[in-house]
């Protein structure tokens, strides 16, 4: 064996050569805390000046202020849309119920004249155009089949009778110099029945 045969047991690392800590990758690490370590404490924050102290009330008294007149807003609102639904209701229910009503009191009176003698539904009428003529001579005109009722209820009064076919059954039309007066069921009976429904839904018709 030759010399040039002996090889080196490690290879020979050429030069410039790296510190063993370069060539090792770098790895982050987390500085430990150890329990004898002193510690510190945080800052308390400074105690707020009495401007500040007014300041915060101002504004929670602000903030209420504003948060109360915010829910009374919406709860007149609220009340608002109550009333125009109460409205709505009444408007709904009441005009027909008034019609209703109005009907029926005037089928009662109607009822109430069917039943009752002629004479005794013109005697309150005679009576008070006497106590506003002052006995002056007048002319009652009535439906002919009305005539004898008239008659038995102006008794001896200063009244003429005339009869006209062009009137209604239970019509009286008294006139004299100075005073007329014109009564017709028919007629107040329509008027009554406007009145009823005017009073019960307040709208005139």
């Amino acid at each position: 064996m030759s010399a040039r045969d002996v090889k080196p047991f490690l290879p020979v690392v050429a030069n410039p050569t790296r510190p063993l800590g370069a060539a090792l990758p770098a790895l982050a690490t987390v500085p430990a805390a150890s329990p004898w370590t002193p510690r510190h404490e945080p800052t308390a924050p400074p105690a707020p000046s009495v401007d500040d102290i007014a300041a915060i009330q101002r504004k929670a008294r602000d903030t209420g202020r504003a948060e109360g007149l915010a829910e009374t807003a919406a709860l007149r609102g609220r009340l608002a849309i109550l009333i125009d639904q109460l409205a709505a209701a009444r408007l709904a229910i009441v005009p027909p119920a008034a019609d209703a009503i109005a009907e029926i009191a005037t089928c009662v009176v109607e009822t109430w004249i069917g039943t009752t003698h002629p004479s005794a539904m013109f005697a309150p009428i005679v009576r008070r155009f006497l106590a506003q003529a002052a006995e002056q001579p007048a002319t009652a005109r009535v439906h002919p089949d009305d005539a004898a009722a008239i008659a038995e209820a102006i008794g001896e009064a200063p009244l003429a009778i005339s009869t006209d076919a062009q009137l209604a059954r239970g019509a009286l039309e008294i006139r004299g110099a100075t005073l007329e007066l014109v009564h017709n069921w028919q007629a107040r009976l329509a008027e009554l029945r406007t009145a009823i429904v005017a009073a019960l839904t307040g709208v005139e018709s």
